[in-house]
């Protein structure tokens, strides 16, 4: 952790005030998607434009700047995943709705290069209140037809009804959202205020659905996903070839890939999800800011925003929760199939074992046997040898009787040496468990 600082801490609580604007004005914005590539296009386009301006920004201010110059106010903020650049305009008081476009300042060509890494394109006009105040809605409903033809319009009093707000939430042929104000006491700070809150939300509001398109792709693939584990789990369920090592090794590389890909979804949109999330709470953050009261029969701008950011985001919290069931599951799966691999392989074991214990049995029986029969071959030898040794002292019929009455105990010593021998050669029980270790 970084030493702290005590002067560097109070700044922060101080750094990109609200703006302060003047009644009337218009006001363009800009939000420049950067995403993690850290493109520095709209930054260079803020330095180009101040210098055009005749300013030039510090070099330490590349985060935040702002400056005024005629009767424009430049603003230029720099974020994690975005840039956004604020160009407020002041108006003559009978200046038409929507008629001054403070992007008229910027180079066109600069424009078109960002264009299409441009997620949010505003623009707010706040006019003071009319002498006739109940032919406000009628205009403002002619002027977004105008804009954008057959539209719903959405408005509501804010600010403790010091001023109202009026959109369609629709995108103008130049990609523009547009927002109309009337302040009834709006001061200049008040003026920056609603501005911000309404660029706040426009421009969260829009970022928070970013995962959508993702979550639209993903859904399906979990879907064929979800049932190849099905499949899985079924056949492990049926036994089907339960005897079959490969089949079941064929499995678990299954698994291991679909292991793969949950775990690469996760990965995406996991921080996508967060950053939605966060963004969620910041739009509800400037619409409760913005203190909305019914206007008329008009629905106000929360209803429509909720009506479709609110189950987006219930909807990424959902896909977040099935991409950790679908992992759990797999998990399951597989520590079942290990375990079937396993006792499969202690049978198999066993079963070698037992094969083993009856061959050695076999042996032992055989060796037995062998050792009976190299008795009675040695017994033969001797005697034949005692026959040769007892024809020097004996002849005829005591011979033979000679040699039939040593043959018991010649076997019996030669049985008595065999046995000797082989206790001598046998593995003591340290051995026997040292051979094992």
């Amino acid at each position: 952790m970084s030493q702290l600082n005590r002067a560097y801490l109070y700044q922060e609580t101080h750094a990109r005030p609200y703006l302060n604007l003047p009644v009337p004005c218009a006001v363009a914005h800009l939000l420049y998607w950067k995403g993690d590539s850290q493109s520095t296009a709209l930054l260079d386009l803020a330095k180009n434009l101040a210098q055009r301006q005749g300013v030039t920004p510090k070099s330490h201010q590349n985060s935040f700047f702002e400056y005024a110059c005629q009767n424009y106010h430049i603003r230029f903020e720099q974020h994690t995943e975005f840039d956004t650049l604020t160009i407020a305009q002041s108006l003559e008081l009978d200046a038409p709705v929507f008629s001054a476009n403070p992007l008229s300042i910027v180079d066109e060509t600069a424009l078109a290069s960002i264009d299409a890494q441009v997620l949010v394109k505003t623009h707010l006009h706040i006019a003071l209140e009319p002498e006739d105040i109940h032919e406000i809605k009628d205009e403002v409903t002619r002027q977004f037809a105008d804009i954008n033809g057959d539209t719903l319009v959405y408005g509501s009093y804010v600010m403790e009804r010091r001023a109202e707000v009026y959109t369609d939430f629709k995108l103008d042929i130049q990609g523009h959202s547009r927002y109309f104000a009337v302040s009834h006491s709006l001061n200049s700070t008040d003026a920056g205020r609603l501005v911000t809150r309404l660029i706040e939300m426009e421009n969260y509001r829009i970022l928070a659905l970013i995962p959508m398109k993702d979550v639209r792709t993903v859904s399906k693939e979990l879907t064929g996903i979800d049932t190849h584990l099905a499949q899985i789990l079924s056949a492990i369920s049926d036994n089907a070839d339960e005897n079959d090592p490969q089949v079941q090794h064929r499995r678990l590389d299954e698994l291991l890939e679909i292991a793969k890909v949950v775990e690469s979804h996760r990965n995406t949109l996991s921080s996508r999800f967060a950053a939605s999330r966060a963004y969620y709470q910041i739009v509800q953050f400037s619409y409760d800011k913005l203190h909305e009261e019914k206007l008329g029969s008009l629905q106000r701008l929360q209803t429509f925003v909720e009506r479709r950011l609110g189950p987006a985001v219930r909807t990424f919290d959902s896909m977040h929760r099935r991409l950790d069931d679908i992992s759990h599951r797999i998990d399951r799966i597989a520590e079942l199939l290990r375990t079937e691999i396993n006792v499969q392989m202690q049978l198999q074991n066993s079963a070698m074992l037992a094969g083993m214990n009856n061959s050695a049995k076999m042996q032992l029986k055989m060796q037995k046997t062998v050792e009976g029969i190299s008795i009675v071959a040695l017994t033969y030898y001797a005697i034949s040898v005692l026959g040769y040794l007892l024809g020097i002292f004996v002849h005829g019929d005591a011979k033979y009787t000679a040699m039939g009455l040593l043959v018991l105990p010649v076997a019996g010593l030669i049985w008595q040496v065999q046995k000797k021998l082989l206790h001598k050669t046998k593995p003591t029980k340290t051995e026997n468990t040292h051979t094992m270790l």
